[in-house]
C-alpha cells in the first residue's frame, strides 16, 4: 500500500463490506473476476474461463485485488480505531460529534461489522486456496491474506466487546 492518505467515507466503508461479503459466498472450485471499476463477482457464468479471459482477468490481478482490499481494510479499521480512541479522550468532541453524526453508524458498529465480514471472508479465502491448490504462487498470497486477516479478527476481538 502506498504511503499516501486516503480519505475514509461511508460509501468506501461499504464497497469494502460489501467485497468481503462477495469473499464469503466463493465456493471450492469457484473463481472471481473484476470489472472496470474494481467490483469484484464470484464467477459463475456458463465458461467461467472464458469470461475472465473477455475481462483480462487472471490469477494475479485477483491476488492483488485481493491484496488491495485487505490492505484498505486495515488502513480503515486502523483510523477508525485511532479515531475512536482520540474522541473518548476528549469530551466535549465526543458530545458535539454526536449531535453531528446522530444517525451515522458509530465507530464500535463499523469495527463491529468489519469483525463479522472479516470472520465469514475467511471461509471463502480458503475455498479459493483449495481452487487454487496446484499454483504455489496464488495458494502463497491467499494464506498470507488469510493470516493478515487472522490477525487482524484477533485485533478487533481484543478491542471489541461482542454482544452475541
Amino acid at each position: 500500500m502506498k504511503d499516501e492518505k486516503k480519505k475514509i467515507t461511508d460509501e468506501m466503508i461499504t464497497s469494502l463490506l460489501y467485497k468481503l461479503t462477495i469473499i464469503s459466498y466463493i465456493k471450492q472450485g469457484e473463481k472471481l473476476y473484476c470489472d472496470g471499476d474494481l467490483n469484484i463477482f464470484v464467477d459463475n457464468s456458463f465458461i467461467p474461463s472464458l469470461t475472465r479471459y473477455m475481462y483480462s482477468q487472471n490469477r494475479n490481478i485477483t491476488s492483488k485485488i485481493l491484496t488491495d482490499i485487505i490492505n484498505d481494510i486495515i488502513y480503515v479499521t486502523d483510523f477508525v480505531y485511532r479515531n475512536e480512541i482520540s474522541v473518548k479522550k476528549n469530551e466535549k468532541e465526543k458530545n458535539d460529534r454526536q449531535l453531528r453524526t446522530f444517525f451515522k453508524e458509530s465507530n464500535d458498529k463499523i469495527l463491529k461489522n468489519f469483525y463479522i465480514k472479516l470472520t465469514c471472508a475467511l471461509d471463502g479465502l480458503n475455498n479459493l486456496k483449495l481452487t487454487y491448490n496446484n499454483d504455489i504462487s496464488i495458494k502463497t498470497c491467499l494464506e498470507l491474506l488469510i493470516k493478515k486477516i487472522e490477525s487482524r479478527i484477533d485485533k478487533l476481538e481484543n478491542i471489541l466487546v461482542i454482544a452475541i
